[in-house]
């Protein structure tokens, strides 16, 4: 087990925030000397898109990144998709620098509600998905090339028991690194919330270089 100096914080009664890197430059799976001492400790660590920016907008390359996620973020609440939140993970929320290199995009699981009329319209719903496969929020490959966010989507409208199953899924799967099977952490950050402070934090650390 890696101590964390940042959990003497936490049970010291301070807000939760990012913990930072652990020595194997990852985001840690919970803070503390045992996992599942209390869910705020634990990955996912809530954020706001404001704690986004002032921890990880550390070189031009994760501003532009960022910037690609707020688009992100807003595309997705013009469609309608504007209840849930996101799990955040990948390159993005490691210490890739250490090793030479910069991270290539960001991981993104959206797990949402459906717009507002769709919710028990389950035709207009299977549409929907449809038309936004194809050059929409859900064209994984458009929103790599347009936002640099690797992008996945869970339905939080559905029966229970496939939520369940599919956010097993998801975080197995972004909870350890590909290669190594590093155990690591990630992050929450609400969809609901206005990126507009965060936005504007991000332009002012770009003009400060």
């Amino acid at each position: 087990m890696i101590y964390c100096p940042f959990s003497a914080l936490m049970r010291e009664g301070e807000r939760n925030l990012i913990p930072p890197f652990n020595l194997n430059g990852v985001l840690p799976p919970f803070i503390g000397a045992t996992p599942g001492a209390q869910i705020a400790f634990s990955s996912p660590y809530s954020c706001t898109s404001v704690e986004l920016v002032q921890r990880f907008a550390t070189s031009e390359r994760r501003r532009r990144l960022l910037e690609g996620l707020f688009q992100f973020r807003a595309s997705l609440r013009e469609s309608g998709i504007v209840s849930g939140f996101q799990w955040l993970d990948g390159s993005f929320t490691e210490n890739v620098e250490s090793d030479g290199r910069e991270p290539n995009d960001i991981d993104v699981v959206t797990l949402a509600y459906r717009p507002e009329g769709l919710t028990l319209n389950l035709q207009g719903w299977t549409e929907f998905v449809a038309d936004q496969g194809k050059g929409g929020i859900f064209d994984r490959n458009r929103n790599r090339e347009r936002f640099t966010c690797d992008t996945f989507f869970l339905d939080l409208n559905t029966v229970p028991h496939i939520v369940a199953r599919q956010a097993a899924y998801w975080t197995a799967l972004f909870s350890h690194q590909r290669n190594t099977f590093q155990w690591k952490g990630m992050l929450a950050l609400p969809l609901h919330t206005d990126d507009t402070d965060a936005i504007a934090a991000l332009a002012e650390g770009g003009e400060d270089e």
